[in-house]
């Protein structure tokens, strides 16, 4: 097994195998209603993760059950409406999506995504720099949502905070949490009644050559 890097921010550790494929999401900043905020609290409480750091049977089991509690949080986030407009007007969505896009391959295999009114999903795995080392997710994500912030206010003549401080991330477990994470992302603007099929919806992605890796 692959070294654990961990690294923590105010709700709790994010953890990463080198070579580990990762489900990750993250919304816009704003209040939001007490019902999803609830959800929310719930998602940053990890009152086990202090026994379980390097317990990888331990930490599978939190992520299994912490991504239940993060679908019904997601259900209620896809119905937030956020003032002024949709990361999937086409201008912002082009933004985000061509970030996604600009270190595939560079940085990490870009695995999956999708863009909905006001949050993301992304499935990434990080990949080796020149001295052998394997970029950070936590730096990774931190780039992205720095760079699109900037582009995104810039497009508003806006400034400030855009995205939320916190993201939600999962280590994805085994070829049959692969597939349902693939599932979950792509059907995700059908279960919010946003598309009548995921074909049609314009800002997700599957990179189908890993069909045939797996």
């Amino acid at each position: 097994m692959e070294e654990l890097n961990i690294h923590y921010w105010s709700h709790g550790p994010h953890y990463q195998f080198r070579d580990s494929i990762v489900f990750i999401t993250w919304r816009v900043a704003g209040t939001l209603p007490a019902h999803i905020l609830e959800l929310f609290q719930q998602l940053k409480a990890t009152e086990t993760e202090r026994d379980t750091i390097w317990d990888l049977e331990k930490i599978q089991a939190e992520n299994a059950r912490l991504f239940r509690l993060y679908q019904e949080y997601d259900q209620e986030l896809a119905h937030w409406q956020t003032p002024g407009f949709f990361l999937n007007d086409a201008a912002l969505a082009s933004i985000l999506t061509q970030a996604f896009h600009f270190y595939n391959g560079k940085k990490y295999e870009l695995h999956a995504y999708c863009v909905m009114s006001n949050h993301v999903h992304l499935l990434i795995r990080a990949l080796r720099r020149e001295n052998g080392e394997y970029y950070l997710i936590a730096d990774l994500i931190r780039g992205l949502k720095r760079y699109t912030a900037h582009e995104l206010n810039k497009l508003w003549g806006k400034s400030g905070q855009f995205w939320d401080d916190y993201y939600f991330d999962r280590i994805i477990r085994d070829e049959h949490n692969y597939f349902a994470v693939v599932e979950y992302i792509l059907n995700n603007p059908v279960k919010a009644g946003l598309a009548s099929k995921r074909e049609l919806w314009r800002d997700s992605y599957f990179d189908s050559r890993y069909l045939r890796d797996r």
